[in-house]
């Protein structure tokens, strides 16, 4: 008998994040981690499932508000650059500075699943001032993406789990700007496979192996890995500072967040 998995295993088998310490990381709509372990190490801040193969486990999290994120930025605020708003704002992004000028986004717009947890989490753009365009907020948007994505590797260290080999998947990862940024702020090179299909690449590969016609290790031979984002260091310094005023924004903003939250 054989039974179906949720989207976001399947999405880490298509990439070959199967083997202990792998974490593939899915740039869609929403963030999702999912992490190979060989034993479980359960968290309340982050969620333990079965892993794919037997005497697997992994660890997963997710962030509730990414890809949507620029998709509302560009309905909202870059109309005037029709079907080229994407591409435009990227490599206007890509213009600004790490820091972006001073802003900074907690990227909480629906709310935040993992590591805090908070269904009453709202977004925050913090330090605006008149000298900002829109390029600046697009960089702090994605940064903040970044940041969250960083808080949500660093609760699995603290945890005691290892990443050895993180692989992006997802519409966002066909963009080196936004994979840049985030390898920046977590310190962390991003494999990137050259087809990005997703969830029904690894579908093709469980049903194979349901049916006894792929070995565990076939997946592998249908990788071919593009490129690999490396860590910028001249940008350590920057985002070390950024990502602890991110956990400072949030802890001194919650209360009144939440306030909010109840008026709408």
């Amino acid at each position: 008998m054989a039974v179906g998995a949720v989207d976001a295993l399947s999405e880490a088998i298509s990439v070959g994040a199967v083997n202990t310490g792998d974490l593939m990381l899915m740039y869609g709509s929403t963030a999702f981690f999912v992490l190979v372990q060989d034993q479980p190490t359960p968290d309340p801040t982050v969620w333990s499932v079965t892993g794919a193969f037997a005497g697997q486990h992994n660890l997963a999290a997710g962030m509730a508000t990414t890809g949507s994120l620029t998709r509302w930025f560009c309905d909202e605020m870059a109309r005037d650059l029709g079907d080229q708003a994407y591409a435009t704002l990227f490599a206007q992004a890509a213009q600004v500075d790490p820091g972006a000028h001073g802003l900074l986004v907690l990227p909480y717009f629906s709310g935040e699943r993992t590591p805090i947890n908070d269904p009453q989490a709202r977004g925050v753009i913090a330090g605006l001032n008149l000298s900002h365009e829109r390029k600046h907020l697009f960089r702090a948007l994605l940064e903040g993406v970044g940041l969250g994505i960083r808080h949500n590797l660093e609760t699995f260290t603290r945890m005691g789990a290892q990443v050895q080999r993180m692989v992006a998947v997802g519409g966002g990862a066909q963009t080196d700007v936004w994979l840049q940024i985030v390898s920046d702020i977590a310190g962390q090179e991003q494999i990137v496979p050259k087809v990005t299909i997703g969830a029904s690449y690894g579908n093709a590969f469980l049903a194979g192996r349901a049916a006894g016609v792929l070995q565990a290790d076939a997946i592998q031979q249908w990788i071919k890995h593009d490129r690999v984002i490396y860590p910028n260091k001249q940008h350590k310094a920057t985002y070390d500072a950024l990502f602890k005023q991110y956990q400072a924004l949030y802890r001194d903003t919650r209360d009144v967040v939440h306030h909010l939250a109840t008026l709408t």
